[in-house]
């Protein structure tokens, strides 16, 4: 879905003149109906003032639940890209509103809204920078984030974190947009967690060597709640496949909009990760190539393939299992799934 789809999705949820006349006469029916009723002698005109008032409240109301039901942040929206107005709807309905502010002396950090998955989160946040402050390098991420459950489950979860910067319409002022992404091996919703979220250091990209250096120190950390809806759908496999010339069982498949994780066993873990430390890592752009794409098969014919890696992987060599999430140029339309082709197999989807 373009930007100017997204745009056209918020226009919608504001009423037209239309709209907002068929409202007025609805309410001034009701009121002549109840007029009758009561048989009072008042006028239309003497009601005017009040009806016109209901008229603005209604459009307020209709409105604030469009809103609600459109909840996606415009920037969320705008990220995400679904892929039609239902995939909108639908991350819409399984996204959590944070709005968290944590600020000190080298600038104010806002967390405002989660969406996720199984083994996926995104997290929406702003950083504004003391006035007199530009941030307009090409990249930025804080350096050592941290998300940890404070409870029985902390530190149950393995996990990654990625920043990526949003355009927000002002590339020269003193404030970012932010999406941090977050992998895990199973999902971190639920009803009641609480997590000490914090994150240290804002960096940015150094033109000439590419790498992230220190432009705000600092630390911000709060406790927040992520009960977002978990979008994904989980598939059985259970098939023997090979990778590299290895044997391995391929477990299950998680899919979303937002990604699709694979789970894999197999006694040669430790020969399979050799063998890909021989293969060509970038593209000579700098994108790392992925060693275990997979390919979408759509009922329409289309198909894409993960031939750039956008995830994470983890190999655990002691129980022989493989964990790889993986994300799309564009989000998943999960619904339309045909099949998935993973390496020299191909998998039916059914509903």
């Amino acid at each position: 879905m373009s930007d100017k789809h997204i745009n056209r999705l918020f226009e919608a949820i504001t009423p037209n003149t239309e709209q907002k006349e068929k409202m007025f006469q609805s309410i001034l029916v009701k009121s002549r109906n109840e007029n009758k009723r009561r048989r009072e002698l008042t006028t239309v005109k003497r009601w005017r003032p009040a009806i016109l008032c209901a008229i603005l409240i209604g459009c307020l109301t209709s409105t604030a639940l469009a809103a609600a039901y459109m909840g996606l942040d415009e920037a969320f929206l705008k990220f995400l890209k679904p892929v039609n107005q239902e995939q909108a709807q639908y991350l819409s309905n399984g996204a959590y509103v944070i709005n968290k502010q944590v600020e000190n002396e080298n600038g104010t950090l806002t967390i405002k809204q989660a969406i996720g998955d199984s083994n996926t989160t995104y997290i929406l946040m702003d950083f504004t920078a003391p006035k007199g402050t530009v941030l307009n390098a090409e990249g930025y991420r804080f350096e050592f984030p941290d998300l940890t459950y404070d409870g029985a489950g902390r530190d149950k979860f393995q996990r990654s974190y990625e920043f990526q910067v949003l355009d927000d319409g002002n590339p020269n002022d003193n404030k970012i947009s932010l999406v941090m992404s977050i992998g895990t091996d199973n999902s971190i919703t639920g009803k009641g967690k609480t997590f000490d979220f914090s994150v240290e250091n804002l960096q940015a990209v150094n033109p000439l060597t590419k790498i992230f250096e220190t432009v705000i120190p600092g630390s911000w950390g709060t406790a927040l709640k992520l009960d977002f809806k978990d979008t994904s759908r989980l598939y059985q496999i259970d098939q023997d496949i090979t990778l590299y010339g290895y044997k391995a069982v391929f477990k299950t498949i998680s899919i979303s909009p937002i990604s699709i994780t694979l789970k894999i066993d197999s006694n040669y873990l430790k020969e399979i990760y050799n063998f890909t430390l021989g293969l060509r890592q970038e593209d000579g752009r700098g994108a790392e190539l992925d060693h275990f794409p997979i390919t979408i098969n759509y009922k329409d014919g289309t198909s894409e393939t993960t031939n750039f890696f956008s995830g994470s992987t983890r190999m655990d060599l002691m129980t022989g299992q493989m964990i790889t999430t993986k994300s799309f140029q564009n989000l998943i339309n999960d619904k339309e799934i045909a099949s998935v082709v993973f390496f020299d197999k191909e998998f039916p989807i059914k509903d």
